[in-house]
């Protein structure tokens, strides 16, 4: 087999693995705590945040970017001090998006995966001119980013004394030792 087929399969299990994790953490989310005012970002909006990303990051650059059809204007920005995590200063987010539909977005982002990470060749530039570096390592940047935000999810409930999330998420989950 092919090492770049290799490595796409491996990209792409890895990419639905954190994609499962953030699923569970979804699941989990009480749904008193899904869009309250706890913290200065919603749980709803951290979820969307991660997907937004993933979409964003799967293009080939800024300009190809088609947004989810059910996207929340400015809903993406986490509002962070530098330029690049805030680029829409003073926007103001407008509903939230439900459990349901950040689940359908999952769906959507799986079901287009396979084909967006062999579109584009990994040894080449990331597309995006503040990550100077190859597809391949935007690819792990991205997610890295997922599990960066979902264990934050993860965090926010287990202060609540929440348990029960594995960090596998996929159809090969770590043997006994």
């Amino acid at each position: 087999m092919d090492n770049s087929i290799i490595i796409t399969t491996i990209i792409v299990s890895q990419y639905k693995a954190g994609l499962g994790m953030l699923r569970q953490a979804i699941e989990k989310i009480p749904l008193e705590q899904w869009n309250n005012e706890e913290y200065n970002n919603p749980n709803w909006q951290i979820a969307y945040h991660i997907l937004w990303g993933v979409k964003f990051y799967l293009g080939a650059n800024p300009e190809c970017y088609i947004p989810w059809e059910n996207a929340i204007d400015g809903a993406e920005s986490l509002g962070g001090s530098q330029d690049w995590e805030n680029p829409d200063e003073g926007v103001v987010v407008e509903g939230s998006h439900t459990k349901e539909e950040l689940f359908a977005f999952i769906d959507d982002i799986e079901n287009n995966l396979q084909h967006a990470v062999e579109t584009l060749p990994l040894d080449q530039d990331s597309g995006f001119e503040w990550y100077p570096y190859t597809r391949l390592e935007l690819h792990i940047n991205s997610i890295r980013h997922i599990q960066h935000h979902t264990a934050q999810l993860i965090e926010r409930q287990k202060e609540k004394r929440m348990t029960g999330f594995p960090w596998w998420a996929d159809q090969n989950p770590p043997q006994e030792w």
